[in-house]
């Protein structure tokens, strides 16, 4: 899966969670951006053309515009500035990834190196708090169902599927704890909201958090 041009090189370290689809795709979309601005770390948009991001995100288009069987991609990136600790950039990617699903996304560049001919700067091993912290805040502004942390992973690798997505296997209800907590994890962090499911057995060092979060460590920065 690649980033936009905004990032380049690699690897990179994405924040992501999965939300129910419950509107109109639009109004969505919009409300995840319009959200952004209650999030405590300040994030600045750079793209100017908003509205028309989210016209394509709505409009969709074909996988493979030669098959007329070919599936409806629904998908949108921004370009933004995301204020850790340090100045980020950071390209917030939206997917429609089920009928009733959709997977945010932030991806950083993920290297322990500084890479100054792209302006990016790396990640050092004392600053993985600074995007565990990113991914709480995220849960107190969004109620996501879940969401985690991984260098190169996103959330569908917590669903019992190996889809492309679209795909119905990716639907909202799908994931479980009890998969994923039974399961070898690309994650460093993973948040749960326990509004779905209780969880009484955690096989990792967790806390629980605003009222129905649970934050799970599964991993570290350099497995």
């Amino acid at each position: 899966m690649e980033s936009s041009q905004w990032l380049q090189g690699g690897p990179f370290l994405e924040v992501s969670f999965l939300l129910e689809l419950k509107e109109a795709k639009t109004k969505g979309i919009q409300d995840i951006i319009n959200k952004l601005s209650k999030v405590t770390n300040k994030i600045e948009i750079v793209d100017k053309n908003i509205d028309e991001i989210i016209d394509f995100f709505e409009r969709g288009y074909t996988y493979d515009e030669e098959d007329p069987e070919s599936i409806c991609l629904h998908s949108l990136k921004l370009r933004l500035y995301v204020y850790l600790s340090k100045k980020r950039k950071t390209t917030l990617q939206i997917e429609k990834v089920s009928s009733n699903a959709l997977m945010v996304n932030f991806w950083f560049f993920g290297s322990l190196f500084d890479a100054p001919e792209w302006d990016q700067i790396g990640i050092k091993e004392d600053e993985i708090t600074d995007f565990t912290d990113f991914l709480m805040e995220l849960f107190s502004v969004y109620k996501y169902k879940v969401g985690g942390i991984a260098i190169e992973e996103d959330i569908l690798d917590l669903f019992d599927c190996n889809e492309t997505y679209p795909n119905e296997c990716y639907c909202y209800e799908k994931v479980s704890p009890d998969h994923f907590l039974q399961e070898p994890s690309h994650f460093i962090n993973i948040v749960w909201n326990e509004k779905y499911k209780q969880i009484n057995h955690i096989p990792y060092n967790h806390k629980r958090f605003d009222r129905e979060g649970i934050l799970i460590k599964t991993g570290s920065f350099n497995d």
